[in-house]
């Protein structure tokens, strides 16, 4: 009775064993397939990173531009009405 016993418990530990090694596998598998998408996640955020980036470069650029723009009318406009204060208090005499 005892060998039986035995044996069944040499059965049952066996098919423990290889239900705890298909569920390892399918883990693995399971963990590959996760760094595998997350690979492809990360590349894609690199992408949208790396496009970010030359947008905000060439933001700069255009507000560079609209900054010089905007200044060289602020001095005209004093330059302007300072020029025309400065007639009309000095130059008329008519």
């Amino acid at each position: 009775m005892p060998s039986i016993f035995y044996k069944k418990l040499d059965v049952h530990i066996a098919r423990t064993d290889e239900q705890f090694k298909t569920v390892r596998a399918e883990i693995n598998g399971v963990r590959t397939e996760l760094k595998a998408d997350i690979k492809v996640l990360d590349d894609k955020v690199e992408a949208l990173r790396s496009e970010l980036r030359e947008d905000i470069t060439e933001l700069r650029s255009q507000q560079k531009t609209t900054d010089a723009r905007l200044w060289a009318f602020i001095v005209g406009l004093v330059t302007l009405v300072g020029g025309s204060v400065i007639k009309v208090l000095w130059f008329d005499r008519a």
